[in-house]
């Protein structure tokens, strides 16, 4: 794959399951908050809607405050049974109050595998990576990966993602995390806790069992809450190839 993300930006991410995976016990014995819980108190919960965009293939949407359009496309290959490879690139808008202009998103990503008497040999694990212009501070950029960590997530049924986010000032951690409804088996990831990165959480993103688009975005306005907001709009476009075969 042509696809080039940095490890080292992720090691934080990584080490910020073992905050999200809901299994350790407070001292005095009680179970902690779930996560859906910690985010009712922190955060607004905004579905996103959609409205005319600039093309059908283009549509817009909004959450909140923002508005923008986006167009994703995905595409799979497969190679007489050899290989396989799935791809997904976007691209979008979104008006941020704190950017004097819209920002604007480049996402592209994929996965490939090569097989021999049905056995995998080679696999090119998923990665997406975005890249921001217009609005952006110089150097945004979004780096998301596939996590085979296993047992860090208790209970996780979708793929395992981890991500860093780079705003400026503002630097983020975005990891795969059931948060409300039921936990369904699947080729993509459907959830996201949006964390800073000592991991303090700070924000979220999921489809929900009936498939609506929902933000967790922080509840004070100012540059935070749009770099989460940024951050899940790029969650929003990348139609999650991974597993399809």
């Amino acid at each position: 794959m042509a696809y080039v993300f940095r490890h080292a930006r992720l090691l934080a991410a990584i080490a910020a399951i073992t905050f999200l995976a809901g299994t350790a016990m407070a001292q005095d014995g009680t179970k902690p908050p779930s996560l859906a819980d910690q985010l009712a108190a922190t955060t607004d919960r905004l579905p996103l809607s959609g409205r005319m965009g600039a093309s059908l293939l283009r549509p817009g949407f909004a959450v909140g405050e923002y508005t923008g359009s986006s167009k994703s496309v995905g595409g799979n290959f497969n190679g007489l049974g050899l290989f396989h490879a799935n791809s997904a690139t976007a691209n979008f808008d979104v008006k941020l109050p704190s950017a004097d202009q819209p920002v604007t998103g480049d996402c592209k990503g994929g996965q490939g595998e090569i097989n021999l008497a049905f056995v995998s040999i080679v696999r090119d694990a998923l990665n997406y990576v975005c890249s921001y212009a217009g609005g952006a501070p110089a150097g945004a950029e979004l780096d998301l990966v596939e996590s085979r960590s296993g047992g860090l997530i208790p209970g996780q049924l979708t793929p395992q993602r981890v991500g860093a986010f780079h705003y400026g000032d503002i630097h983020l951690r975005a990891v795969t995390q059931h948060i409300s409804g039921i936990p369904l088996l699947g080729a993509h990831a459907i959830g996201y806790a949006i964390t800073t990165e000592d991991g303090t959480l700070v924000g979220g993103y999921q489809i929900t069992d009936m498939g609506q688009p929902v933000f967790y975005l922080p509840k004070t306005p100012g540059p935070q809450r749009d770099a989460v907001a940024l951050l899940a709009v790029s969650l929003y476009a990348f139609r999650d190839p991974g597993g399809m075969w």
